[in-house]
């Protein structure tokens, strides 16, 4: 079996200093990529601390016989973003693969915001990934080539606290991500650029405050580690990557695409709400108890609606 690989690839990974960061630049180093290593050195809460992540990751790399540079920027500095895109074409001569890991969890309930953290949330997990890409984007559209790997999280499904708090900025901007990964993936599939998001479940420094001492943290400690997310993210930064525009959920060993996906319904060109409620069941379409769908449609685009309104019977005999 043919290994995936990454020689003569150059990549970006942010908030690689530690978790699934570093597992990502360790995986992408050592299948032969070579790394520009991004850490702002920040806690979970977007507080400077005094370390040097980036470097100490290097030097694992270097001493694996890699070749990997340090990057300390911000990803939500506009001129942060653009040097360590810069960083990567001025010490390996191109940009590849972007990486888009680094985040923090400071979020206010979702009934305070915009609160204090909203605007940290969205300058590190949506403008920062977009700050990235819209770097690195004049190189990839030159080159013919690239690949986008956006951090989301199933914060974006739905996302409470062990103490009942519903989070508000975090899970908002993780489910932009997923639109804005959607949106690069149009715009580039004529340049060879392929983007796709993930929603990483591991166990992490951001994870384990939440829980402890709970099953759950048990749980995660021995099953979900970050190197799962890396190796399995790999295929989605490589030139084998077979999709663009998916979002994946991946943990523990598993990756599975995760999709928007829409029942026929109900339909009737004189709806009415009485009606709506006396076809309850048509809305929602067929679920089990395990939440298992059936005669689901994916909604692989907005003009997708327009398919299933005509397969509904409005307005079928239109050429659109």
């Amino acid at each position: 079996m043919s290994k995936v690989r990454f020689d003569d690839r150059v990549a970006l990974v942010t908030g690689a200093g530690g978790g699934i960061g570093r597992a990502h630049a360790l995986a992408l180093a050592e299948r032969g990529a070579k790394v520009v290593v991004n850490d702002y050195a920040v806690s979970i809460t977007n507080i400077a601390e005094n370390d040097n992540r980036a470097q100490a990751v290097v030097d694992e790399i270097t001493a694996l016989g890699g070749e990997a540079v340090a990057n300390h920027g911000s990803v939500a500095d506009p001129e942060g973003a653009a040097a360590m895109v810069q960083q990567a074409v001025d010490s390996f001569g191109r940009i590849d693969v972007i990486v888009n890991n680094a985040g923090i969890n400071a979020s206010d309930a979702i009934q305070d915001e915009p609160g204090p953290a909203y605007a940290s949330h969205m300058g590190v997990h949506l403008e920062g990934q977009l700050m990235t890409v819209r770097a690195a984007w004049p190189h990839m559209v030159s080159q013919g080539y690239g690949r986008i790997v956006n951090t989301s999280s199933a914060g974006a499904l739905g996302f409470v606290q062990p103490d009942g708090t519903w989070f508000g900025s975090y899970a908002i901007a993780k489910g932009a991500v997923i639109a804005a990964t959607r949106q690069m993936a149009g715009a580039g599939a004529p340049h060879g650029i392929r983007a796709n998001s993930i929603l990483p479940l591991a166990i992490s420094r951001m994870v384990s405050p939440l829980i402890p001492g709970t099953p759950t943290l048990d749980y995660m400690e021995r099953f979900t580690g970050p190197e799962h997310i890396a190796l399995g993210a790999s295929i989605l930064a490589s030139e084998e990557c077979p999709v663009s525009g998916q979002a994946f959920s991946i943990s523990g060993g598993r990756m599975a695409v995760l999709v928007y996906a829409s029942p026929l319904g109900f339909s009737d060109a004189e709806i009415t709400p009485e009606k709506v409620r006396d076809n309850w069941g048509l809305v929602m379409g067929e679920q089990d108890e395990l939440h298992r769908l059936g005669n689901f449609y994916e909604a692989v685009d907005n003009a997708f609606e327009y398919t299933l309104l005509q397969r509904a019977g409005i307005g079928a005999e239109v050429q659109l």
